[in-house]
C-alpha cells in the first residue's frame, strides 16, 4: 500500500494557522486549510558544526564555532573572553553548546546571560537522559533551562532548542511516534523555541527499509535520502511563529542500527555497500551510500523545506574529512541560483508536500525516489522560481507539478535520470512559470556512491579525538 504524505500545496514557512492535527496513514487532515496563506521567509545561514568550538577547528569559512559550556566552565575567564570575540566576530550569531545531562544551573545561566559584553544567541542543549518523552529527549529539564535563560535579561531572545526535540505530529519518517507539539510546547511561552530534529540518515530513529513499493536496489538509498526530508517537512509544517528550525545533520549514521551493520570498522559496525544487510543480498546494496553530492543536495533541500540553518554532526563516512563535510553542507545550503531568490526579498517556499505525481499518478517520494522542493518570489521582477528536483532511484522518471506554485503553474513534465540532481530556474509569464534558457542542468553530480558508512566515533579518526568526542558527543537517537 502507497503512503499517502503531507500534501498542504503550496505550504510556505512560517504557515501556522492550524495547529490540531490528525495522524491517519500519514495525512494531516488540517493540510487544506494552510493552502493560500502567505508568509514570507527569511535568508538564514546559520551554520554550525558539533567539532567547531574555535576558530582553529572550523576549517570552512562561513561556519561559526560554538564553545562546549558546562557549569565547570562558565564563569572561567577563558571561556566569557572567547564568547567576547566571537560576538565582534560573528554578531547576531553567538552560541553555546551545552552537553551535561543536567544542563545548566541558574547560577551559570545567570553569569551568561547577564554579560555586558556578549549576547548568546543561540543554545543547543544536548540534555537527553533520563529520557522523560516519548524516548527522545529530557523535555522537563530542557524547558527548565530554557525558561531560565529567558528569565534573564539578555537571555529573553536567544532562541534555545534541545537535540530531538521538535514538533512532530504527523511524522511518518520513524518507526513510531516522536515528540509533539505538546512535548515542544511543554515549556510554556517562555519554552524552547528552536526545533533541533534529527536528520541522520541511517539511524534508527528512521523506519528500517521501505513500506511502499520499488526496487530493491535502490530502497535503502531511497530511504537514506526521503525520510529525513520528510520530518524536516513534518517540522517547519508545525513549527510555532517566530521559531527557529536548524536541524543536525549527518551525511550517515548507523548508530544502534542492525538492519545497516553488515561489518565492523574500527571496532565498530559499519555498513560496506555491496555487502549483505538487513535481508539485502550484497548486489541489492551495492551504490548505496549517498554520495557526497546526495549529501548536499539533501542539505539544500532542507533550507527549500523550511530549515534555518544546520548544525552538523560527524559526516558518519570513513575517510569524508570535517572540511568536506563543511563544504559539503555550505555548498547545499548557499546553492547559488536557490540563495539568490532567499536573499532577494519577497521569498516562499513553494512546497511540502512528501508526494508526488510522477509517472502520472500521486505516489509517496519514497516509493519513487523522487522529490522536488523550490523556492519563489513574486516581488523579484516578474517573478522567480528555482526547483530542485532529485531521483534517487535508479530509473528515468517524469514529474508533474500540477498545483500552482504563487498562482502560477508549471508546465508540461520534467525528466530526471536515476540518481541525478537537477536545478530549474523559472520566470513568471502570466499565470505560468516559464523555464529559463540553459536551465535544467544537473547539479551536485557526484555518484560515488560506495563510501562505508560508520557510526559517528569512527569516522573521526585519531584516539584523542575519539576521546574528545567522547567526552563532548552529540549523542545518537536511542
Amino acid at each position: 500500500m502507497i503512503r499517502t504524505g503531507l500534501n498542504v500545496g503550496n505550504t510556505r514557512k512560517g504557515e501556522r494557522a492550524v495547529e490540531k492535527f490528525t495522524r491517519k496513514a500519514g495525512i494531516l487532515a488540517a493540510a487544506a486549510a494552510f493552502v493560500g496563506i502567505s508568509v514570507q521567509t527569511q535568508a538564514q545561514d546559520l551554520l554550525y558544526d558539533w567539532k567547531a568550538v574555535d576558530q582553529a577547528s572550523t576549517p570552512v569559512v562561513g561556519f561559526t564555532p560554538a564553545p562546549f559550556v558546562t557549569d565547570a566552565n562558565a564563569a572561567s575567564p577563558a571561556l566569557l573572553s572567547q564568547l567576547q570575540q566571537l560576538q565582534a566576530s560573528n554578531p547576531g550569531r553567538v552560541a553555546i553548546k551545552v552537553p551535561s545531562g543536567t544542563g545548566l544551573s541558574p547560577a551559570s545561566i545567570a553569569t551568561l546571560f547577564n554579560n555586558p559584553n556578549f549576547t548568546i544567541n543561540y543554545a543547543f542543549l544536548d540534555i537527553e537522559t533520563p529520557v522523560t518523552s516519548g524516548g527522545n529527549s529530557n523535555t522537563a529539564v530542557a524547558q527548565t533551562n530554557a525558561n531560565l535563560i529567558h528569565a534573564q535579561p539578555k537571555g529573553t531572545g536567544t532562541f534555545v532548542g534541545n537535540y530531538r526535540l521538535f514538533p512532530g505530529n504527523g511524522d511518518t519518517s520513524g518507526p513510531g511516534a516522536g515528540p509533539t507539539i505538546t512535548d515542544y510546547r511543554s515549556g510554556g511561552a517562555t519554552g524552547v523555541n528552536m526545533a533541533n530534529e534529527d536528520l541522520y540518515p541511517g539511524s534508527p530513529t528512521y523506519r528500517a527499509g521501505n513500506t511502499v513499493p520499488g526496487s530493491p536496489s535502490t530502497e535503502i538509498r531511497r530511504g537514506l535520502f526521503v525520510l529525513p526530508i520528510e520530518r524536516a517537512s513534518y517540522v517547519s509544517n508545525n513549527l510555532p511563529a517566530g521559531n527557529k528550525h536548524i536541524p543536525y545533520v549527518n551525511r550517515f549514521n548507523n548508530f544502534n542500527n542492525p538492519a545497516l551493520q553488515n561489518g565492523t570498522t574500527g571496532g565498530f559496525p559499519s555498513f560496506t555497500p555491496g555487502v549483505a544487510a538487513g535481508g539485502f543480498t550484497g548486489a541489492q546494496t551495492a551504490n548505496n551510500m549517498l554520495s557526497r553530492g546526495d549529501f548536499s543536495a539533501l542539505v539544500a533541500h532542507y533550507r527549500l523545506r523550511g530549515a534555518d540553518g544546520v548544525h552538523l554532526l560527524d559526516g558518519g563516512v570513513v575517510g569524508y574529512t570535517q572540511a568536506q563535510f563543511e563544504q559539503d553542507a555550505k555548498d547545499g545550503f548557499q546553492q547559488p541560483a536557490i540563495a539568490a531568490i532567499f536573499n532577494g526579498g519577497g521569498a516562499k517556499l513553494a512546497t511540502l508536500d512528501t508526494v508526488s505525481k510522477v509517472d502520472g499518478s500521486v505516489q509517496d517520494n519514497e516509493a519513487t525516489g523522487v522529490v522536488y522542493s523550490g523556492v519563489y518570489s513574486l516581488t523579484q521582477g516578474s517573478g522567480k522560481l528555482a526547483l530542485l528536483v532529485s531521483n534517487l532511484d535508479d530509473g528515468l522518471h517524469t514529474l508533474e507539478i500540477p498545483q500552482a506554485i504563487g498562482g502560477k503553474f508549471v508546465p508540461g513534465s520534467i525528466s530526471i535520470a536515476g540518481g541525478q540532481h537537477k536545478l530549474l530556474e523559472f520566470t513568471g509569464a502570466g499565470t505560468q512559470w516559464q523555464l529559463n534558457a540553459g536551465s535544467g542542468l544537473a547539479v551536485f553530480t557526484d555518484s560515488d556512491r560506495s563510501g562505508v558508512g560508520v557510526p559517528e566515533p569512527v569516522a573521526m579518526g585519531g584516539a584523542s579525538v575519539f576521546a574528545l568526542t567522547m567526552l563532548f558527543r552529540r549523542r545518537r537517537s536511542r
